[in-house]
C-alpha cells in the first residue's frame, strides 16, 4: 500500500493576546470545512483544520508539511509584530516548499511586518462587525479556493479575473428571480465582494448556445429557484448543463406559494432559503455567498481526496469517483450502448463522499449491477456479536494546543468511529460520565441519529458510569436515562467491596476532596474499567489526560494495560495526542516517556503521592511502574495490521486514514 498523502491540510497561525479575536473565526471555520459536531451524520467535508499558537509565551509546534498543499493563514497584529521570536517562526515557514503563506491583517500595525511587504493581505480590521464570521469565512474559503483548489487562478493576475466566477441561473419572467439576481449581482459589483467573485447574469431573450456552456464550464452555479423556475426550459437546460460539465451547483430557495413540479436534475444539491417578503439583507446576500464557497470547495476538494485514495489503493482503480451522491442524471454517465445494442455499465463501482446515503435512494443502481460506496464502506465488514471499548478522551488544553488541535478534533473522530462500528453491527462499550457537551453525548447523538436513517430498534451501546459519579445529580441522570433509552444500556456500578468500610452511605454523592475520598474513587474507576475489558472483544484508544485523573493512573492507560492483559486486539491513534500518544511512543522507542512515569505523575499531580501511599498500605500490588514501563514497552497489539501500519496510525492527524487503518486491521482479523 502507497503512502498516504492527503491533498490538503489547512492552518490557522495566531498570536496568543489575540486568541479572542481568532479562536471564535477558527471555531466557525472549522465547524464548516471540516464538520460541525453539532449536526450528527451531517454532510461534511472533512477538511484537515489545524491550529499554531500557545497558552502562554513562547513559540508554537513547527508546521509539519503533512499534505500535497499546506494553506498557512497567518493573523497578525501589533504585538506579533514587534516579537522577534514569532517573526522568526514565520520565516522558517517560508523556506518549506509546500506551504503557502497568506498574512490577515487584524489591526494596520499588521502591514509593519517586513515578512510580507510585496504580498496582499486580507484586511480584517475593516470587516463590518455585525458579519463578521460570513466575511472572515468568505475572505478565507476564497483563498483555499484560489490557491489549493483551482490551478487555473494561479495563472491569473490578481484582481476580478481572479474571482471566483458564479453563474445565475434564475427565471427572466419571475419577479422574484430577477430581483434577487439583480441584488446579489450589484453587491458583488459595488463593494469588496467583487474581489472575491465574479457574477454572470445574462439579460432576459437569451439563446442556450456555446457562450453561455462556455460560462457554465467555469463557474458554480447558484440556480434561484422561485415557483416557476423548474418549469423553465432555459433554467433546466443550464442546470443539466452544470452537472454535464461537472460543476458545483448550490440552489437558493425563494418559492413565494406554490411549484407543481420540482425538476429532478435540479436535486441532490445543497440549497438555502431566502424570505423575499422585500429587499433581500445584506446577511441574506453574505449566506448565499458564504453557501456558495462553501460548496465550490467541498465539492472540489471531495474529488481530490477521492483521487488520492485511489492513487493509494484505498479505491479500486477502476472505480470511478463522483462529488455528490449517485442520482439519475449520473446514467448517462456510467452506461452506454456496446455494437449489439446491448446496454453495459462503463464502471461496476461508484465511490461518493461519505457519509452514505439511504440504500433505497441508489437501488436502481444496484439493479443496474452497479456497487455504489464511500470510502470507509468499502470492504464492508460485519462486525455483528463484536463488542468494541472507546477509549477516547480530552488531553489537557496544553497538549492540545501543542499539537494543533482543539477538542473538536478528538469529537468529531469520537463520532466518526461510532457511526461507521455501529453500521456494522458492533456493539459500543464506553465509560463515561454524562455532562452536556462531553463524548457520551456526541457518542449517543451519533447512534440516535443512525437508529433513525436505519429504522431499527437494537441497543448497540452500553454506558458504564460507576458510583458515585451517578450520585452527583441523580435527576440528571435520568433525564439521561430517559433520552436515549431507546439507543443505550446505562449500566450503574455499585462500589467496590475493599472500599465499603470507608463509605458513609451508598445513597449521596461523596466528592473526591481528599486522598481517602479519591483513594474510593480510583478504585471503583478500577472495578468498573475490568468489567469492561473483560466484555469487549477490542479496543480503539485516543487521547487522553496525562493529569488531572481520578483513578490511580490516566484511565485510558489503565485501559490500555488490561486489554494488553487479556490479549485483545488494540488500536492505538496517536496522532491525536494525549495518553494514546505517549504510549505509541513507549513501543516506538522501546523507553518509558518521561511524562508515564512514577516521578512525572507525582509532580505533576497534586495529592497523587498520597494515593500511592495509601495504595502501598492497603494494596501494595496494585501499581507497579517498573511492570508498566515493561508492558508499554512490549505492547502486544494484536490488531491485524503491520509494523507499518501500526507506525501510520501512531502518527496520522487525518481522521480519515486513522479509521481506513483500523478498518483494514479489523478486515484482515475477520480473515
Amino acid at each position: 500500500m502507497a503512502d498516504f498523502n492527503s491533498p490538503l491540510s489547512i492552518y490557522f497561525v495566531w498570536y496568543p493576546s489575540d486568541s479572542d479575536k481568532v479562536k471564535p473565526v477558527f471555531d466557525y471555520c472549522y465547524s464548516l470545512l471540516s464538520r460541525d459536531i453539532n449536526k450528527p451524520f451531517s454532510r461534511s467535508m472533512n477538511l484537515p483544520i489545524y491550529c499554531r499558537t500557545c497558552i502562554h509565551k513562547g513559540i508554537p509546534k513547527d508546521i509539519e508539511e503533512l499534505s500535497q498543499k499546506n494553506l498557512v493563514f497567518i493573523f497578525i497584529s501589533r504585538d506579533l509584530v514587534v516579537d522577534d521570536s514569532w517573526t522568526e517562526y514565520i520565516k522558517k515557514m517560508t523556506r518549506l516548499d509546500k506551504l503557502t503563506l497568506i498574512p490577515i491583517a487584524l489591526d494596520k500595525l499588521a502591514f509593519k511586518h517586513t515578512m510580507f511587504d510585496y504580498q496582499n493581505f486580507i484586511r480584517a480590521f475593516e470587516f463590518d462587525q455585525t458579519y463578521l464570521n460570513d466575511l472572515f469565512f468568505i475572505a478565507i474559503t476564497h483563498e483555499i479556493y484560489r490557491f489549493s483548489l483551482n490551478e487555473e487562478f494561479q495563472k491569473i493576475a490578481n484582481g476580478k479575473d481572479n474571482a471566483l466566477k458564479l453563474f445565475l441561473s434564475h427565471t427572466k419572467d419571475g419577479e422574484n428571480g430577477i430581483f434577487l439576481a439583480k441584488a446579489l449581482k450589484n453587491f458583488i459589483d459595488n463593494s469588496s465582494m467583487r474581489n472575491f467573485f465574479d457574477a454572470t447574469d445574462i439579460a432576459p431573450g437569451y439563446r442556450f448556445d456555446d457562450e453561455i456552456v462556455g460560462h457554465i464550464k467555469q463557474s458554480t452555479i447558484i440556480a434561484i429557484h422561485t415557483d416557476s423556475y423548474s418549469s423553465r426550459y432555459w433554467c433546466q437546460r443550464e442546470v443539466i448543463s452544470a452537472k454535464d460539465n461537472d460543476r458545483p451547483i448550490i440552489a437558493v430557495d425563494s418559492l413565494e406559494e406554490f411549484e407543481d413540479r420540482r425538476f429532478p436534475f435540479a436535486t441532490n444539491i445543497p440549497g438555502i432559503h431566502i424570505n423575499l417578503d422585500g429587499e433581500p439583507t445584506q446577511r441574506d446576500l453574505l449566506r448565499i455567498l458564504s453557501a456558495t464557497l462553501l460548496e465550490t470547495v467541498r465539492y472540489f476538494y471531495a474529488k481530490l481526496l477521492l483521487k488520492e485514495y485511489k492513487a493509494v489503493g484505498f479505491i479500486d482503480d477502476r472505480a470511478e469517483i463522483l462529488s455528490r451522491p449517485p442520482e439519475v442524471s449520473d446514467i448517462d454517465k456510467i452506461l452506454s450502448v456496446n455494437e449489439k445494442s446491448e446496454i453495459i455499465s462503463k464502471f461496476k463501482q461508484l465511490v461518493y463522499p461519505e457519509p452514505p446515503v439511504y440504500s433505497e435512494e441508489i437501488n436502481f443502481l444496484s439493479k443496474l449491477g452497479i456497487e455504489c460506496k464511500t470510502p470507509l464502506s468499502l470492504n464492508f465488514c460485519l462486525l455483528t456479536n463484536k463488542n468494541f471499548g472507546i477509549s477516547i478522551s480530552d488531553p489537557s488544553i496544553e497538549d492540545v494546543t501543542e499539537i494543533g488541535q482543539t477538542p473538536a478534533h478528538l469529537i468529531q473522530l469520537s463520532q466518526d468511529l461510532t457511526r461507521h462500528l455501529i453500521s456494522r453491527g458492533a456493539e459500543i462499550t464506553y465509560g463515561g460520565d454524562l455532562r452536556d457537551n462531553g463524548f457520551t453525548e456526541f457518542i449517543f447523538n451519533e447512534s440516535l441519529a443512525y437508529q433513525t436513517r436505519a429504522m431499527t430498534n437494537e441497543i448497540q451501546l452500553n454506558n458504564y458510569i460507576v458510583w458515585p459519579i451517578y450520585r452527583a445529580d441523580s435527576e440528571k441522570v435520568k433525564d439521561w436515562k430517559a433520552n436515549f433509552i431507546s439507543i443505550a444500556r446505562m449500566i450503574e456500578l455499585p462500589p467496590s467491596d475493599d472500599v465499603l468500610e470507608f463509605i458513609p452511605s451508598t445513597d449521596s454523592f461523596l466528592p473526591p476532596s481528599n486522598t481517602q475520598n479519591l483513594y474510593i474513587w480510583s478504585s471503583n474507576l478500577t472495578e468498573m474499567r475490568k468489567i469492561m475489558a473483560n466484555s469487549c472483544d477490542i479496543r480503539i484508544c485516543a487521547g487522553g489526560r496525562l493529569t488531572g485523573y481520578k483513578g490511580i493512573m490516566p484511565g485510558i492507560l489503565e485501559e490500555i494495560i488490561l486489554t494488553n492483559q487479556m490479549n485483545r486486539p488494540l488500536y492505538l491513534l496517536g496522532g491525536f495526542g494525549g495518553v494514546t500518544a505517549s504510549v505509541c511512543k513507549a513501543i516506538q522507542n522501546k523507553s518509558m516517556p518521561r511524562e508515564l512515569t512514577k516521578d512525572w505523575q507525582v509532580e505533576n499531580n497534586a495529592g497523587y503521592k498520597e494515593l500511592l501511599d495509601l495504595y502501598s498500605e492497603r494494596n501494595p500490588d496494585i501499581i507497579d511502574y517498573n511492570k508498566i514501563s515493561e508492558s508499554l514497552v512490549n505492547l502486544n497489539l494484536n490488531n491485524g495490521l503491520t509494523q507499518e501500519e501500526n507506525l501510520k496510525l501512531f502518527s496520522t492527524p487525518f481522521i480519515d486514514e486513522a479509521l481506513y487503518l483500523v478498518f483494514r486491521g479489523l478486515q484482515n482479523l475477520s480473515q
